[in-house]
């Protein structure tokens, strides 16, 4: 049988309609754009670890210097009400330090409370290698939590499992077996996006993004639906108000920020902050970081004269009241609900739930995704 030449016309112009729509489908930069992977298989065997006095690690700890006994009482009753020990790492003084100890590229034009504050979070690293302690929570005095931080904390495990490749139970930590730091408490991560990550979707105890803490890094390149919380690998974070570390991850700072071993701190260590450096440190591949978005820990202060807000900046003005940054349902400013069993209130008022309520939370509820850029689709040579 033959065509004819009406035929013949439509099929080639069907051929060139369809080839215009491949090429414009294959090009068209579509940013922010999330490949849906799966929902995983979750394994639940040794979750409820992270219900224990240390969540789930080998120990919590807070840095304190002891002239702020002030702030230890808030660490101390916070940690109480919410079922979880803390031990101390003391702060250090910057009168107290022997010049003889700066790193040989320490940026000499930085504060010296600033490396008095570095070397209280790598006197944490000692006592994690010292004392040949799994992982620990390391905190610093100005913290808050959401009182619903322990099962945050499962969801937040879940996650991480997944994204690390896990398909059995770990065998050293609910968290999975391969990570050297866990970001959980920030001001600004980076997600790689050339790695999954974990949404848990419908939890409510995520706050709106304008009750965020000012972060200073930009994770906007993941689309984040209203009360999902993202996890993913980070190439960068800054604010170490809370993170958790293993031994092994806790042996590679100490390297990299004091012994440098065959000048590795000339390859990795940007002789900044802290929170700078093991941002860098993140980036560069040293070591395996992770992170949730948005964290799951913020800020608290006190009310009373401004200064007493921080130990390493000299901060001055009017009295203030008291205030929690990042966080929906404080522990802090919910002591007093939660020692006379009263309903946790959140933060702020003009929240979609101003009380806690049961449902908050869904334990396991996520997917995995990967993002693919705009400038990933690129036209082929």
């Amino acid at each position: 049988m033959t065509l004819s030449a009406a035929q013949l016309r439509w099929g080639r112009l069907a051929l060139v309609l369809f080839g215009t729509w491949a090429i414009f489908y294959r090009f068209w930069p579509v940013s922010h754009k999330h490949h849906f992977i799966g929902h995983p298989q979750q394994a639940w065997d040794d979750i409820a670890a992270i219900e224990n006095g240390t969540l789930g690690f080998g120990k919590v700890f807070a840095i304190n210097m002891a002239s702020r006994p002030d702030k230890r009482d808030n660490i101390a009753l916070g940690s109480s009400v919410c079922d979880f020990s803390v031990d101390w790492i003391d702060g250090v003084f910057p009168e107290d330090i022997n010049p003889k100890t700066y790193p040989y590229n320490w940026k000499k034009d930085n504060q010296k409370s600033e490396y008095a504050a570095r070397r209280a979070h790598v006197n944490g690293m000692r006592r994690i290698v010292e004392d040949r302690i799994g992982s620990a929570i390391i905190m610093e005095d100005d913290s808050d939590w959401d009182v619903n931080i322990k099962v945050q904390l499962q969801n937040f495990a879940l996650g991480l499992r997944e994204i690390q490749g896990t398909t059995d139970v770990p065998n050293t930590s609910p968290y999975g077996d391969d990570w050297d730091v866990l970001w959980i408490g920030h001001c600004g991560i980076e997600c790689r996006t050339d790695l999954p990550f974990y949404e848990a979707p419908n939890d409510f105890t995520v706050p709106q993004s304008r009750h965020f803490l000012p972060y200073l890094r930009d994770a906007s390149r993941f689309e984040r639906p209203d009360h999902a919380r993202l996890t993913c690998a980070i190439q960068d974070g800054v604010c170490t108000n809370m993170y958790a570390v293993s031994y092994q991850g806790a042996q590679r700072i100490l390297a990299a920020l004091s012994v440098n071993p065959l000048g590795l701190a000339e390859d990795i260590d940007i002789g900044a902050q802290f929170d700078t450096s093991l941002g860098a440190i993140c980036g560069n591949g040293y070591l395996r970081c992770f992170a949730p978005y948005p964290a799951l820990t913020g800020t608290y202060r006190s009310a009373g004269a401004s200064e007493k807000s921080s130990d390493i900046n000299d901060v001055k003005g009017d009295a203030v009241g008291f205030e929690t940054r990042g966080v929906l349902y404080s522990t802090m400013l919910n002591v007093k609900q939660i020692l006379n069993r009263q309903p946790v209130r959140a933060t702020w008022e003009d929240v979609e739930r101003p009380f806690m309520e049961s449902d908050m939370i869904k334990i396991g509820a996520g997917s995995i995704y990967m993002v693919q850029l705009a400038a990933d689709k690129k036209p082929r040579p």
